[in-house]
């Protein structure tokens, strides 16, 4: 899986076909209200009309019959249930409804693909069309050749995460080699069973741990530290920027080298991100929010949806005197129990103290891809829809390829400036972690 922006993504031409999803059934209403997530996102398309997607190419090295995918694409709207659903508005309400998996139709049809280059043909009709608040408010279409097909699926952010689209990549493919799926975990069952667990008490441990988080940020929403050009209230166009850290082979050393210090890969990542804000006149702790996949079950790994929680962390910075990847990699495992409980109790304790300066949170996420098990033969790629922003944002991803970066900020000559050198000093610090052991005074 390759992670890209709307601004980086790129298509090979070809014969454009899209597919129609509806159904002749009335969709049905269910007694799941929408989880954080979803309200929070909800809310934000009501009040601003922001549009929030997320798409997935599946690029396959010969050409795939027009039949195949198109069962596929049945195959995986009958799978997973929150594909056939969507929400109206209820006063201030969202009530969710959902079509039945039997009564699905797919059909294709052949666009006119005069528009050049294909890639913002599509982009325009994923912003026009992907919608939380119509039945089928998906874009699925494929660009045929005589040697190749490249297949897009794009939904509005309100139904899938990051994790979700490597989930339905890997149904894609296996259902097109007619490949057995296992059963996905129910999205809605697992919504049910975030409704009816037990309220988060005022006296729960995870909820002072954020507390004391917030607290020694002086109640300040993480921010990203470095000047990015842009003044409190002041947004900017988005760009994207991937760099490919370490190859495989360079990732299995790298692996080991920070294993071997105690560490783990993900905290050693955060914290070559810490190092590298250290030296560029930021502070020695780096405060970020990680989003964490809540998928805690073996079966619920199959499952799509949006199931992300958040986790606040604290990064040390190595230097002398500081055993930083050590601590690192224990305060990111004391940090995940965070990610359960939700921000709403933390919001309704602590608002009154919370001060936010900028729109957008300064966050970090890693995930590791290679647990899919998609075919070395397919490249997959996710791209993220583009809006202003305020901050610098990180994802780092690991594959059968290695380990790759994607940063997203503000497009402004500061932010360049600063970004570019930020990326080549992560980089740099990877690879002295996976070269260079540092051996350090206690303390």
């Amino acid at each position: 899986m390759k992670l890209c922006g709307v601004d980086t993504v790129a298509i090979a031409p070809g014969a454009l076909v899209r597919w129609d999803l509806s159904s002749d059934a009335t969709p049905t209403a269910v007694a799941v209200p929408p989880s954080e997530n979803e309200k929070f996102h909800l809310d934000g398309l009501r009040r601003h009309g922001a549009a929030g997607w997320l798409a997935l190419t599946v690029e396959f090295g010969e050409r795939v019959p027009l039949e195949d995918l198109t069962r596929a694409v049945r195959t995986l709207l009958e799978r997973h249930e929150v594909l056939r659903c969507h929400f109206d508005i209820d006063g201030d309400d969202f009530r969710r409804h959902v079509t039945p998996a039997a009564t699905v139709t797919v059909e294709p049809r052949t666009c006119d693909t005069e528009t050049s280059p294909i890639s913002d043909h599509l982009i325009d009709e994923i912003a026009a069309n992907c919608s939380p608040f119509t039945p089928f408010g998906h874009v699925i279409a494929a660009v045929d050749r005589p040697s190749s097909t490249t297949l897009i699926c794009a939904f509005d952010h309100c139904f899938v995460d990051a994790y979700s689209l490597a989930v339905i990549a890997s149904d894609l493919v296996d259902d097109i080699a007619r490949v057995p799926v296992p059963a996905p975990a129910s999205f809605l069952a697992i919504r049910a069973l975030e409704e009816n667990a037990a309220p988060v008490g005022t006296d729960d441990p995870r909820l002072t741990r954020w507390g004391e988080f917030l607290a020694a940020g002086d109640w300040t929403v993480p921010e990203f530290p470095l000047d990015l050009g842009l003044a409190p209230g002041e947004k900017a166009e988005v760009r994207t920027e991937v760099r490919d850290l370490l190859d495989a082979e360079a990732t299995d050393s790298f692996e080991s080298a920070v294993r071997a210090k105690g560490a783990r890969t993900y905290p050693a990542l955060l914290t070559a991100v810490a190092d590298a804000v250290r030296q560029a006149g930021g502070p020695a702790e780096l405060a970020t929010i990680l989003p964490i996949h809540t998928r805690g079950r073996p079966v619920d790994r199959r499952a799509v949806g949006w199931l992300v929680g958040n986790a606040p962390i604290r990064l040390l910075a190595r230097g002398d005197g500081a055993c930083a990847l050590r601590t690192n990699t224990t305060r990111l495992g004391d940090a995940l129990p965070l990610a359960e409980i939700g921000l709403t109790p933390v919001y309704t304790a602590y608002a009154d103290l919370l001060r936010q300066n900028r729109n957008d949170v300064f966050m970090m996420s890693y995930v590791d891809y290679r647990r899919l098990h998609l075919p070395a033969s397919v490249t997959t790629r996710q791209i993220s829809s583009s809006r202003d922003t305020d901050t610098a944002q990180f994802w780092f991803w690991r594959d059968t390829d290695g380990i790759q970066l994607r940063a997203r900020h503000p497009d402004t000559t500061t932010a360049r400036q600063t970004m570019d050198d930020l990326l080549d000093a992560v980089t740099d610090q990877v690879d002295d972690m996976r070269t260079q052991p540092r051996r350090h005074r206690a303390g």
